[in-house]
């Protein structure tokens, strides 16, 4: 990586369900949270009000509406609430960060370091410390994601980038697709046995997720093709799957 890491402590990650297959991410430290993608503000406000938490910062990886349509409902029960995310025309105020910017969540006493990664859309970034990466839709459970706006050249670039981050980084995408990618991987690769394993292990599993890197490297066929070319056969096999 071209620059570093930041090491966050005492903090606990907790998965906020939403629409069919959506994951809202909640950092929590004490009583004071972070939110990641609020698409549907409803089962956030819920939990916050349930455990009396007070939500200090909104990150966004991209713009989606199941990534921000829950913004300015959460910004009406919490005017304080400060937002960052890619530069953008958002109806919301929100901060710009681009690449090897580094938040800092003052409140928690944590911070994150911004990786853009075009591909599924030019805006898309990530937030990573040295334990954790939020990767909204470009890196999924043995699986990436599609190409709404960027090139296959754009995305496989970004997935080699997150590829160098620390093996035992733990991967918190948006989506519960696991499964399904893990079906569509064994036809890539029938014979691996980490797949192979991995598809075992998630028999009866609800919540598939955080991977990390390193299973990843072993099983996502997206971030084991060996060159571009192959990348691109294997994304639009996967879009007609």
């Amino acid at each position: 990586m071209q620059f570093s890491l930041p090491k966050n402590t005492n903090i606990s990650i907790h998965p906020i369900k939403s629409f069919t297959d959506n994951y809202i991410w909640m950092i929590k430290k004490n009583k004071d949270a972070v939110i990641i993608d609020p698409g549907d503000a409803s089962p956030v406000l819920e939990i916050l009000q349930k455990e009396n938490i007070h939500l200090q910062t909104i990150l966004i990886t991209h713009k989606h509406a199941d990534h921000i349509g829950g913004v300015k409902e959460l910004i009406k029960a919490y005017p304080n609430v400060k937002i960052c995310g890619p530069k953008n025309n958002f109806n919301f105020v929100c901060k710009e960060v681009d690449n090897g910017d580094l938040v800092v969540i003052d409140v928690l006493n944590i911070s994150f370091r911004v990786i853009a990664t075009p591909g599924h859309t030019l805006d898309h970034i990530v937030f990573a410390d040295e334990n954790h990466l939020f990767c909204g839709d470009t890196i999924f459970g043995c699986g990436c994601g599609r190409l709404f706006e960027g090139t296959f050249s754009q995305m496989h670039t970004s997935l080699n980038i997150l590829s160098k981050l620390p093996r035992s980084i733990k991967i918190f995408c948006a989506h519960e697709y696991t499964k399904k990618n893990i079906e569509f991987a064994l036809m890539i690769e029938k014979n691996n046995e980490a797949l192979i394993a991995r598809k075992k292990s998630l028999i009866g599993v609800d919540i598939t997720l955080p991977s990390t890197l390193s299973e990843e490297l072993k099983t996502n066929p997206f971030l084991r093709s060996k060159n571009l070319a192959q990348f691109k056969e294997r994304r639009i096999r996967k879009d007609n799957f």
